[in-house]
């Protein structure tokens, strides 16, 4: 595929669009993922979903970089290059952190008792409807351009952002208590175990947070469009 040949030219928010479905692919893949770690499942099966984000976080490479080239161009819109810009290289820092999530996920078998697992699940489950939230966004500037950023359909849209805002408090909490419930594991995992995953625990972090990053640099693109 010529993802230049395909892109450029096109509104940017098409292209925003564009580079925002393979980046939620991504992040999806990365859901199954844990799925299968945390069922048991082979580890040649999880190796193979891992290769499968990397393989899309390459294709989100791709079309972000026919994004800086075609954003090199003229396009009739109240919002700077630097803008856009900012809001895909978060959204492909999403796409790299799901990548090295699913890297950490292959190096060795990382158990976890029972009782600590309920913590580090419910932390993931977060962070992944983080991202959700943010692609529900990106999807909709679709609408909003049709409608011309019309009212209520820019509203619509701004509530879904202040939506992953009001999880800021529920996202560190719920990091601190799955960090915390691993260090008091004690001899229940390997100091190795423990080390991968802390490494992976702020790496969902990261990846929550350019969730966050993108969602506010597209407020402030869809503010600039209702002035």
């Amino acid at each position: 595929m010529n993802v230049f040949s395909k892109l450029f030219g096109r509104s940017p928010f098409v292209l925003v669009i564009e580079h925002g479905r393979k980046v939620e692919e991504c992040v999806s893949h990365l859901s199954s993922l844990f799925t299968l770690h945390f069922n048991g499942r082979d580890p040649e099966e999880i190796k193979r979903l891992a290769n499968q984000i990397s393989e899309l976080e390459t294709e989100a490479d791709e079309i972000r970089n026919a994004l800086h080239e075609a954003l090199s161009g003229k396009f009739m819109i109240q919002a700077s290059r630097g803008e856009l810009v900012d809001i895909v290289e978060k959204q492909d820092s999403m796409a790299d952190r799901a990548e090295e999530i699913a890297a950490n996920l292959t190096f060795r078998k990382l158990e976890l008792p029972d009782d600590l697992t309920v913590e580090v699940v419910r932390f993931i489950d977060i962070v992944i409807q983080n991202c959700a939230i943010v692609a529900g966004v990106v999807s909709k500037l679709q609408i909003l351009m049709n409608s011309s950023f019309a009212e209520l359909d820019t509203r619509t849209v701004l509530k879904l952002i202040n939506e992953l805002r009001g999880r800021d408090d529920l996202t560190r909490d719920a990091c601190l208590e799955a960090t915390r419930t691993l260090h008091s594991a004690g001899d229940t995992i390997s100091p190795i175990e423990l080390m991968l995953w802390g490494k992976i625990m702020g790496l969902l972090d990261e990846l929550s947070g350019y969730a966050r990053g993108t969602a506010d640099g597209l407020r402030i693109v869809i503010e600039n469009q209702r002035n």
